[in-house]
């Protein structure tokens, strides 16, 4: 079973502190996501896993071995995009596949039947024989996730897959991530900015800021759905009513509960006094996010 440690990685870039003592163990296949804002140090964090940076302080240990110490054996079993994926130019899809096959060791046979493999599960096969310098930038990322996948790793670390994606290959990368997390023994990592594809994709969420992970948790135990309502709340009867709510100004946050529904619950603040201007929906996820990051 794959098994990522961070032991206090710092990073810093002369008098700038990257990364502050980042800790975190994934010792189960799982798909963790990374939030956080432009700076905050997600791409930072997946180059020292990757190896294309060194850390300042700590170590980062993927099935007990020292990525510093013996790169080439902790890194055997990681497939990594990270930044935005270029290839040269004047290589098909097909022939930079089968380069990065055989440099990790695969047979002319066993590297056809991988490009095959993954050019179906990236949908990238009708493509394979094109140059890459004629690709988009979401072929790029398609291109770029199928050679992660390469040898069938452990740890796959992407740094936010779906960039320059539109809707449908957006959707179309959550769903291959999806089936990887669902099918394989696999550490999936990734950074992304966007709450919805961290809800829909992820085991786990990380929120970095300021180069530290302020926060840890299991996707399960943010569930719950919450309105931001705005308005005047200068005629309410009664704040208790059995409605878990916050009144903050010209802004009120109420919780919608299990059994409840967002029509029932808009009704019943009427029926308290609550003049609505707008509402607005949230989850806890936006609700801690919004909360922690600077």
């Amino acid at each position: 079973m794959p098994t990522l440690e961070i032991k206090g990685v710092s990073k810093n870039f002369g008098s700038l502190q990257a990364l502050r003592e980042i800790t975190l163990e994934v010792e189960t296949p799982q798909c963790i996501g990374i939030l956080g804002p432009n700076g905050a140090g997600k791409t930072t964090l997946l180059k020292i896993i990757t190896n294309i940076l060194k850390p300042s302080e700590g170590k980062i240990l993927v099935n007990g071995v020292n990525v510093n110490q013996n790169p080439t054996k902790a890194l055997e079993k990681i497939g990594a995009l990270v930044e935005q994926p270029e290839f040269y130019p004047y290589l098909t899809g097909r022939e930079t596949m089968n380069f990065v096959a055989r440099i990790k060791g695969m047979s002319s046979s066993e590297s056809a039947e991988e490009i095959k493999r993954l050019g179906k599960i990236t949908g990238i096969t009708e493509y394979l024989d094109r140059k890459t310098g004629e690709y988009s930038r979401g072929m790029k990322q398609r291109l770029g996730l199928a050679v992660s996948m390469i040898g069938d790793p452990e740890i796959i670390v992407l740094d936010e897959p779906t960039f320059g994606l539109d809707p449908r290959g957006m959707k179309e990368m959550r769903d291959i991530l999806i089936r990887i997390r669902d099918e394989k023994n696999t550490i999936i990592l990734f950074s992304t900015h966007l709450l919805s594809e961290a809800r829909e994709v992820c085991d786990r969420v990380i929120i970095i800021d300021n180069g530290e992970i302020k926060f840890n948790d299991e996707i399960k135990d943010m569930n719950g759905t919450k309105m931001r309502i705005r308005g005047s709340f200068s005629n309410v009867k009664n704040t208790s009513n059995g409605l878990n709510m916050t009144i903050n100004g010209n802004e009120i946050i109420v919780e919608i509960k299990p059994g409840s529904t967002r029509n029932l619950v808009l009704k019943e603040l009427m029926g308290m006094g609550v003049e609505i201007d707008s509402v607005e929906g949230m989850d806890r996820m936006e609700e801690v996010y919004l909360s922690l990051v600077q």
